[in-house]
């Protein structure tokens, strides 16, 4: 099977709504939680400290390995053991993201503009939806997401606008009133959010050209505004207090938005932008870790596919009839992330040094001749 391949852009547009979406929607409520009004300061704190981790490991890395699979650099390289182990915390932590994504928007799903419809035909139609989008593979995510994304950011900047003379910025301040142990706890959870961008090094044989330092740059900072906006938006829209109390701000300042004195309940448009970003968060995520297993034959991936979305339904039905806490959940996978994305990258930096290299690659050199 041929490497699907696409550009640089598409890849940015995949990554804003996945990423995009953790930071937006399902990281909101935990910094309200821990840091209250300085919540959108956590969000800066997180992008500083990931500037040199973007710039050096992820920049330096993608440069110094070319444009091959990840994985089969690692086996052809090291020993299959450690191969094994770098790669097995990777693919286990797309796995819990796909599926904290799943859960979670099913629960939202079901509490919020489907509370009729049984909740076991909200997970079997999102499983549905998202096992389409993983066989279809990552050249058709992409594709699709340069055409939602204009449209969730259309939107983002109508609610931003909307709500305008709803917003009192006056309950920004003061600034760390009770300390910085609180922000300092929001702003792990970010680092948390923003380490998803370890994919780039799973993906970059799938681009026709190699990522630059601005291009990451720009990207990060891009995702970190989508928590500092509707932070400061929750913020400034319902208190500090409320807004720490809502389960989902995003969603909620929807609520607020009315045109005029007569068209209101424009919150529908919300389904929309969470429906696209948790649909190429889980797709891309398990399109990701479907490639990092080592199954050639069509009939084997889509049995293991198969396997992973029974699961999927089945651990989702048991959480929810236990009423878990997908707060915890969330908290347990971000803070996972930034542990295992750190330790992980860091020594593939090491490695990219010496025996990862790439003589005279670029990133995106050679993936036209790799045939899979």
């Amino acid at each position: 099977m041929r490497v699907q391949t696409f550009g640089v852009w598409p890849l940015f547009f995949m990554l804003m709504l996945s990423v995009g979406l953790a930071n937006h929607v399902i990281l909101l409520p935990l910094i309200l939680n821990d840091a209250g009004r300085d919540a959108w300061l956590c969000a800066l704190i997180a992008l500083a400290a990931s500037l040199p981790w973007i710039y050096f490991v992820i920049h330096g890395t993608l440069k110094r390995t070319g444009g091959k699979p990840l994985a089969r650099q690692l086996f052809k390289r090291l020993p299959k053991p450690i191969a094994f182990l770098l790669l097995l915390p990777m693919g286990l932590q797309l796995t819990m993201t796909s599926f904290q994504a799943y859960a979670e928007t099913a629960a939202w799903t079901t509490t919020t503009y489907l509370p009729a419809t049984p909740p076991l035909v909200v997970l079997i139609c999102l499983i549905a939806l998202i096992g389409l989008g993983v066989w279809s593979g990552i050249r058709a995510i992409a594709i699709m997401s340069t055409m939602l994304l204009p449209t969730v950011v259309f939107l983002g900047d109508f609610v931003m606008t909307a709500n305008m003379p709803d917003k009192n910025y006056s309950y920004l301040l003061p600034i760390m009133e009770h300390g910085p142990d609180g922000v300092l706890r929001g702003s792990l959870l970010a680092l948390g959010s923003l380490s998803e961008l370890f994919i780039l090094l799973l993906v970059k044989h799938h681009l026709t050209r190699s990522l630059q330092s601005g291009h990451l740059i720009g990207l990060i900072v891009f995702l970190t505004l989508l928590t500092v906006g509707p932070a400061i938006g929750a913020v400034t829209e319902f208190g500090p207090v409320e807004a720490a109390k809502l389960r989902y701000p995003a969603f909620a300042q929807w609520r607020l938005v009315t045109i005029g004195r007569y068209i209101e309940h424009l919150d529908f448009f919300a389904i929309f932008q969470w429906v696209a970003g948790s649909f190429v968060r889980m797709s891309l995520s398990l399109y990701v870790v479907m490639e990092l297993l080592p199954l050639r034959r069509q009939a084997f991936r889509a049995a293991v596919l198969a396997v992973i979305c029974v699961l999927f339904i089945v651990a989702a039905k048991v959480m929810s009839h236990f009423m878990f806490d997908y707060r915890v959940l969330t908290r347990i996978i971000f803070l996972s992330n930034l542990l295992v994305t750190a330790g992980v990258t860091f020594v593939l930096w090491l490695l990219s040094f010496n025996k990862l290299r790439e003589e005279g690659n670029d990133a995106g050199s050679e993936h036209h001749a790799y045939n899979g």
